[in-house]
């Protein structure tokens, strides 16, 4: 796990450096754009160790966010898993027969 999160952040450190590289060369918006673009993946990389490190003080949770409530309120779709499975808490919908074929009509 660990080994995962660190090649993320330098991944994401490493394209940081090179767009703040361009960025330092271009001339207008786009090294404005490239600046800010090139500081927010910094950022987010301080943010992602930040969490890491302060999962073990809220027993593993990031920042102490209770990712399974998340994805038991607003993140939760219509009571259906990943794998297409219904949850416990819903029930099933009602089965419903399947539409009688069309009979040609003899003219």
């Amino acid at each position: 796990m660990i080994f995962h999160v660190a090649a993320h952040i330098t991944i994401l450190l490493i394209v940081a450096f090179f767009i703040l590289f361009a960025a330092s060369r271009a001339d207008g918006f786009v090294k404005l754009l490239g600046t800010i673009l090139g500081w927010w993946l910094v950022l987010v990389a301080v943010v992602i160790v930040a969490g890491c490190i302060t999962a073990p003080m809220f027993g593993g949770k990031p920042f102490g966010m209770d990712m399974h409530a998340m994805h038991g309120g607003w993140m939760h779709h219509d009571g259906m898993h990943h794998d297409g499975m219904q949850s416990d808490d819903q029930p099933a919908p009602p089965a419903t027969p399947a539409p009688a074929p069309a009979k040609p009509s003899g003219h």
